[in-house]
């Protein structure tokens, strides 16, 4: 499968305990995203990484590589999903503030190599260690050294196209949002198939991990610029 490292908006190290609560207001607009990026309560990611991502309490622990993979991996799950009014407007709403809030979880097999590659980026030091009020912690590291990054591209290079673990209508909204921007692409007749629309940061976790539901990383924790705002 295609799963590629991205540059990443993501709260400020020193002030992620004061961000995450405040998610709702600081993804609420473009405005209110531009201020939390501007008072250095929110960052971008000057080049591209991938992420390792682990949560752990009840039931038990959870690992997943974060990247972008193609949008059309979320693509026909569900009619229904894709057409209820909840998933048209988170559509209209991704699309208009032009960031993915939060990775789709998606399953897929990982093989016993990527299990030792995430081990090993995981005995670094993390970005976030952070437990929410249902006592789950989140953690993630950030994986942008270039032989590490080769490790796992190459791995998930070689890996068979994932499922989704997530909300059905959550995933139809992503989708959504990514075919209204290309059609504003297609009538501004600048669309060329590279536009970062056309790609859905996902975590991605191994099959065995992701059975009864795959956890979900917190919104705003790791967000994908999907436009220019």
């Amino acid at each position: 499968m295609k799963a590629l490292p991205f540059p990443c908006i993501r709260p400020a190290q020193d002030r992620v305990l004061e961000a995450l609560p405040a998610m709702g207001g600081i993804l609420s607009g473009n405005d209110a995203l531009r201020g939390a990026i501007a008072d250095g309560l929110m960052l971008k990611d000057p080049g591209a990484a991938y992420y390792v991502y682990e949560c752990s309490g009840e039931p038990g622990r959870a690992t997943g590589v974060v990247a972008i993979c193609p949008v059309n991996v979320l693509t026909g799950s569900d009619e229904a999903a894709a057409e209820s009014i909840d998933a048209l407007a988170a559509a209209h709403a991704i699309a208009e503030l032009k960031v993915q809030p939060r990775p789709v979880s998606l399953a897929y097999e990982a093989s016993p190599v990527m299990d030792i590659i995430l081990g090993a980026a995981k005995e670094g030091a993390s970005l976030y260690a952070v437990t929410d009020p249902a006592g789950i912690t989140h953690r993630v590291w950030e994986v942008k050294r270039e032989d590490a990054v080769g490790a796992i591209r190459a791995m998930l290079d070689q890996a068979p196209e994932p499922t989704l673990a997530d909300d059905p209508a959550y995933a139809a909204a992503l989708a959504g949002a990514a075919q209204l921007l290309a059609n504003e692409a297609h009538t501004a007749g600048t669309y060329t198939g590279r536009e970062p629309f056309n790609f859905a940061v996902a975590v991605l976790f191994p099959t065995a991990q992701a059975s009864g539901g795959a956890p979900q990383v917190p919104t705003g924790l790791l967000t994908h610029q999907i436009a220019r705002f």
